[in-house]
């Protein structure tokens, strides 16, 4: 994506990443008032929907609302659009980085004015076969963290490095499947765990190493 200098972007200070935490569960007026901030296309995919729309639809509203509030815009009228490997991004190409994960009744949505960013939130659940997905997914040091690990710790290993890994994907918009992407020549990413409420991890990975996390409510975009 080509972008103008990076003072000139709307957005955190340079050096920050905001994250914002947003609760998906709302009452019934809440809902309706942000679904009519969804653009045609994201009502079609809501619809489309047969389980989770009402918390797909608050959570990318919530960041239109996110997005407006460092743009001084209309969060209706921002166009999105997915970049060349899928990662959202503004369409015309001012504006702040960002990323967005959406787990049950939470999600979070991290923002850079000077840097790439990948957010990965995830629900601690029980079911998850951590021992297949360690060893078909992650790095053999971090399959090995997760194999040293016992009893309870070893599900909260996993997801710690679960979500490290997913945010560096997410970073550069590659799908699990895909191979790990080629990183430039002198090209930092820096990796750290999220502080969450009981039963979710998440991490946050951005360009860089001189960059540290802001944390922000979505009341003050309201």
């Amino acid at each position: 994506m080509t972008r103008p200098d990076t003072a000139a972007l709307a957005g955190p200070p340079a050096g920050i990443v905001d994250v914002w935490c947003v609760p998906l569960r709302l009452p019934a007026l809440a809902r309706d008032r942000l679904a009519r901030l969804l653009s045609v296309e994201e009502r079609t995919q809501v619809a489309r929907m047969r389980v989770g729309g009402e918390a797909w639809s608050a959570a990318h509203a919530a960041l239109r609302l996110i997005l407006a509030h460092y743009l001084g815009t209309p969060p209706e009228g921002l166009r999105l659009e997915r970049g060349r490997l899928g990662k959202p991004r503004l369409a015309s190409g001012h504006g702040p980085y960002f990323n967005l994960s959406r787990r049950e009744e939470l999600a979070l949505v991290a923002v850079a004015s000077d840097r790439e960013v990948g957010v990965d939130l995830e629900r601690q659940d029980d079911a998850t076969r951590i021992e297949r997905l360690a060893r078909d997914f992650l790095s053999p040091v971090e399959c090995a963290a997760v194999e040293r690990a016992g009893g309870d710790r070893r599900r909260t290993a996993f997801f710690a490095a679960w979500t490290r890994h997913e945010a560096r994907r997410k970073l550069h918009g590659v799908a699990l499947e895909d191979p790990a992407p080629n990183l430039k020549a002198g090209t930092m990413v820096l990796v750290r765990g999220l502080e969450m409420p009981a039963g979710y991890a998440a991490a946050i990975a951005a360009e860089g190493g001189a960059w540290r996390v802001r944390r922000r409510e979505v009341a003050e975009a309201l």
